[in-house]
Order: C-alpha cells, then sequence, then structure tokens
C-alpha cells in the first residue's frame, strides 16, 4: 500500500483533491448559504458580494476571479505541484458552486429535512447547521491540503505565511475568517449572523488542525548499535539534521547510540522505514513538538 502511494503520488493528489473540493462546494452551498451564515476567505468574500447584490451565481464568478492572483502567489511561493493542484481546485469551486446553487433554485436541498422552524418562520436549530458545515468545510479544507493540494483563496496565502514561520496554518486562516465574519455580519445587518458563522469557524478550525498537520513537529529519538549506518542513511535521504550521544543501557549495562531529530509529520513513515531497513531492532521513540527555531529546513511539499 505504501509503495502504490508513493508510485502514484499525483493520482492520489488529485483523487484527495477532488474529494475535498466537493465536500467543501457542498457544505458552502447547502448547508452555510442555506444557514444564512459565511465561509472564511475567498469564498466568504464572494458570499457577501453576491447576499449584497442579491446574486446567488456572483458568487462563483467571483471565487474564480479573486483567486487569480492568490494562484499565482502559490505558483511563485510554495510549490508549482502545490499551485496546479490549487488551480484545478478552483476551477472544480467554480463549477460546483454553480450547479449546487441552481440545484438549490429548482428546490433541492438535501438538507432541508432538517429545517426546524418556530411559529413566526425562523429557523430554530441554526446552531446545527453552524456545526455540521464548519466540520465539513474542515474536512473538505484538510483533505486537499493532505493531498498536496488546498481549495484556493486564502488557503495559498496561509501556506505561504506557514511555510514563512511558526504560525501555525489553522490559526492564519482563523484570523482572515475574523475579518470576513464581521464584514458579513454589516451586510445581513445581523449580529447573529457573526455569532453563528463564529460557531462554524471553531468547528471548522478543530477539524482542519486535526487532520491537516502536515506542517506540524515530530522529535524522533533512536536508540541502536549501528550509529555509522542509522547516521549515512538518514543524511542521505533526508534534509534535516541529527544529534548524536553515546548511551549506556541501565539494564544490559551495554553501550548504545542514542540519535535525535526534528522531522516534519508528514515525514514520519518514510523515518522509520529507512530506521527499519538499517536497524529493525533499534528503539524509536516520537514526541510532538511545538515549535522550532534557528536554521531548520522545512522541505516544501513537491
Amino acid at each position: 500500500m505504501h509503495n502504490f502511494f508513493k508510485k502514484n503520488r499525483l493520482l492520489v493528489s488529485t483523487v484527495g483533491m477532488i474529494i475535498g473540493t466537493v465536500i467543501y462546494c457542498f457544505a458552502i452551498v447547502f448547508i452555510l448559504d442555506f444557514g444564512e451564515f459565511y465561509a472564511g476567505g475567498v469564498t466568504g468574500i464572494a458570499q457577501i458580494f453576491a447576499n449584497a447584490f442579491d446574486m446567488p451565481y456572483l458568487k462563483s464568478v467571483l471565487i474564480g476571479l479573486i483567486n487569480v492572483p492568490l494562484f499565482i502567489m502559490g505558483w511563485r511561493s510554495v510549490s508549482k505541484r502545490f499551485a496546479i493542484l490549487s488551480l484545478g481546485s478552483i476551477v472544480l469551486q467554480v463549477a460546483l458552486t454553480a450547479f449546487f446553487d441552481y440545484l438549490v433554485s429548482i428546490g433541492f436541498n438535501p438538507f432541508e429535512s432538517m429545517v426546524v422552524l418556530n411559529e413566526n418562520g425562523e429557523l430554530t436549530n441554526t446552531i446545527v447547521f453552524a456545526l455540521i458545515g464548519g466540520a465539513l468545510t474542515g474536512l473538505g479544507c484538510a483533505i486537499s491540503l493532505r493531498a498536496g493540494a488546498s481549495t484556493g483563496g486564502m488557503d495559498i496565502v496561509s501556506q505561504r505565511v506557514s511555510l514563512r514561520s511558526n504560525i501555525s496554518f489553522s490559526y492564519v486562516t482563523g484570523t482572515i475568517d475574523v475579518i470576513i465574519i464581521f464584514a458579513g455580519a454589516v451586510v445581513a445587518g445581523d449580529i447573529s449572523v457573526a455569532a453563528y458563522t463564529i460557531v462554524r469557524l471553531f468547528t471548522h478550525i478543530i477539524v482542519l488542525d486535526k487532520i491537516y498537520t502536515i506542517y506540524k513537529y515530530q522529535k524522533i529519538s533512536i536508540v541502536t548499535k549501528k550509529r555509522d549506518e542509522i547516521q549515512v542513511a538518514l543524511l542521505k535521504n533526508f534534509n534535516h539534521g541529527i544529534t548524536i550521544y553515546q548511551a549506556i543501557g541501565g539494564y544490559t549495562d551495554e553501550i548504545r547510540w542514542s540519535i535525535e531529530t526534528i522531522v516534519l509529520t508528514y515525514e514520519l513513515e518514510d523515518y522509520k522505514k529507512v530506521i527499519r531497513e538499517v536497524d529493525p531492532n533499534a528503539f524509536i521513540t516520537f514526541n510532538a513538538i511545538k515549535g522550532v527555531e534557528g536554521n531548520y529546513n522545512k522541505k516544501v511539499i513537491n
């Protein structure tokens, strides 16, 4: 299975991008628009203008137009592969949001059976839509990002900032989203729009941060007798430095070597594979690292 993913990386990434984008667009049109609250990033901006002018189809047009300069940014500052896959997601978003908006216009919404109205005809379970919408938009974004793409828009900006700082990707997107949330409340003339959208935002961030772990750090500690072989293998296959200590086994009183390195989460499986090939008996531990300062190579996903 590992070899299949490695050999068919572009296919797997493309499928992941498509699945993530479909989930994301589905949530935007059928849940967020239906619940009358906003997405973040470019989609949220597009929603604001579409609602302000009462033109639902304007949303898909703006998603395409605003993403053009951001695509160029992704091409230049993240990676060409990331930008191309993101472009595919953007094109798919334009088509899907227009198609889903058409389905809504003819009376189709799979979540309509969940609607609970009060005596004034107002939606009473908006919080449910906010939670489901946030979970699905977060899931869609995370799947696309783990595939090496994005859902475009501010994801590209956030990816660029995340690559060049120790700020979490989800915190960058969250900050941008807060600005859009309050702009949406002004357009709607209802502060409750902001309140429910904040619920959607927090749910989105939690789901995104749990699934999209690529630029989080892990410390790998290896206890082995094969110091030289593992040292050569790690330096040959990876771009991170290592630290080596001499250690003595408390039970056997034998000399061992402790090798430590800081890696990115998406590199863990590759590290384990290389270590096991050199020394099947190596003792390996992993610990989450909150951040790294100094000269550290944060490899871009190609």
